[in-house]
């Protein structure tokens, strides 16, 4: 069965390494530092990152002394990972059932991004499924407008499907599955907003 991700899988690995050349964005290495301050106060040991390019958040997280385990759907980004000395895997976000362990956080950067809105509950509870009690997860995720679809603006061929969301009705869905503990509006270019969250599962749910 083809999945619609298998398109952005296209894009990405055409653009790896391409991606792999670019410095982290400033404001992103200060939300994953507001990050890393939840988990060291909660003395958290394991972390999933799903999405993880070409791994260098994983390997800031490994350096800080978390176990990781990176997934990808982008066969060249796992590559690059496991090439920095990270734990990493081929696998979907719609696969993360495949994962027998749970972890004590998850970190995803804008991976999803590109999940159809009408799928966003089943991927938040695949999620809420791999993270131990009260487990801690950070989303970065661009948005603040209504769109669904290939975003023709967008610089990479094939072109991206995107879902952007309003913050009110994205912070909704989200808080069906988790608390929130964090959240900040960023405006890293003019114009365009960044949501910036860390989510606490809910306790006692299994």
């Amino acid at each position: 069965m083809m999945r619609f991700t298998d398109a952005l899988v296209k894009t990405y690995e055409k653009y790896a390494h391409q991606r792999a050349s670019h410095s982290p964005d400033e404001f992103k290495i200060r939300e994953r530092s507001e990050f890393i301050k939840f988990l060291k106060a909660e003395a958290r040991e394991t972390l999933l990152e799903i999405g993880c390019g070409h791994g260098q958040d994983a390997q800031f997280f490994q350096s800080q002394g978390l176990r990781i385990l990176a997934v990808d759907n982008t066969p060249t980004m796992v590559k690059l990972t496991i090439e920095k000395g990270i734990s990493a895997r081929v696998l979907d976000c719609y696969d993360l059932d495949k994962i027998n362990e749970r972890f004590d956080a998850v970190y995803t950067m804008n991976c999803l991004l590109h999940i159809p809105k009408q799928d966003f509950d089943q991927v938040l509870g695949l999620i809420s499924g791999r993270l131990n009690e009260d487990g801690l997860m950070y989303l970065g995720i661009w948005g603040d407008q209504d769109f669904e679809g290939i975003w023709e603006q967008d610089r990479y061929e094939p072109k991206r499907f995107f879902s952007f969301w309003k913050t009110e009705a994205l912070l909704e869905v989200l808080q069906r599955s988790f608390r929130l503990e964090y959240y900040r509006r960023l405006e890293p270019h003019e114009g365009r907003i960044f949501n910036s969250f860390i989510l606490r599962k809910y306790g006692g749910s299994k």
